[in-house]
């Protein structure tokens, strides 16, 4: 029974050494494992970043008393558009020139009024106006007529309808001749001075 009772106290004792050894064992791991794991929940705080917060842009006074309140949204970008140059064409028309009855009327009114025949002139040039209504060449021969036939209010008004319709500085040139010869023979100052500064600026 002495012995039994002996070995029981001897077991005993090596388990309260056994404890007591894992526990001092056991200490520096579970300090070093607790200063890592406040080691990272330090570096895990999350990082709160600041609120931006929207400006708000101030009411402009302008001087006569208006208030303008400013959108708040980012402000346009201006950006410089270059437009092409666009060429200005003349427009040409078809005045009806190119028909062969108006040209064989234009000769018969050339080849009259060369020859001092007012009436025979006169006659083809309205048959060909007739043919081509915008030929500034028409409107150039009767005007040419109507002078020679000493009716310079009806020349001048002739010629200043075929500028209308005229293409050329050659035409026009030769209307206006026209309408100062008719202001000439009626003794118009202003029809005069026109003709005189539309010459001059041609």
């Amino acid at each position: 029974m002495i012995n039994l009772e002996s070995s029981q106290v001897e077991s005993t004792q090596i388990k309260l050494h056994d404890s007591i050894v894992l526990k001092w064992l056991c200490l520096p791991t579970l300090a070093l494992l607790s200063m890592v794991g406040c080691q990272n929940i330090a570096q895990t705080e999350p990082v709160t970043q600041p609120q931006v917060q929207n400006e708000k842009k101030s009411d402009i006074h302008d001087p006569s008393g208006v208030i303008i309140h400013p959108y708040d949204h980012p402000e346009i970008k201006r950006q410089r558009i270059v437009i092409p140059e666009q060429q200005t064409k003349i427009q040409k028309f078809d005045d009806g020139r190119d028909l062969p009855a108006f040209k064989k009327l234009m000769q018969s009114t050339q080849t009259a009024y060369a020859n001092g025949k007012w009436n025979e002139a006169e006659s083809a040039a309205t048959q060909a106006q007739r043919l081509a209504p915008q030929s500034a060449e028409t409107y150039l021969y009767l005007a040419m007529i109507a002078n020679r036939k000493n009716q310079p209010a009806n020349a001048e008004s002739l010629a200043l309808r075929g500028l209308s319709y005229a293409q050329t500085k050659a035409m026009k040139t030769q209307l206006w001749n026209v309408v100062l010869k008719a202001g000439q023979m009626q003794k118009k100052a202003a029809t005069i001075t026109k003709a005189q500064k539309a010459l001059k600026s041609l």
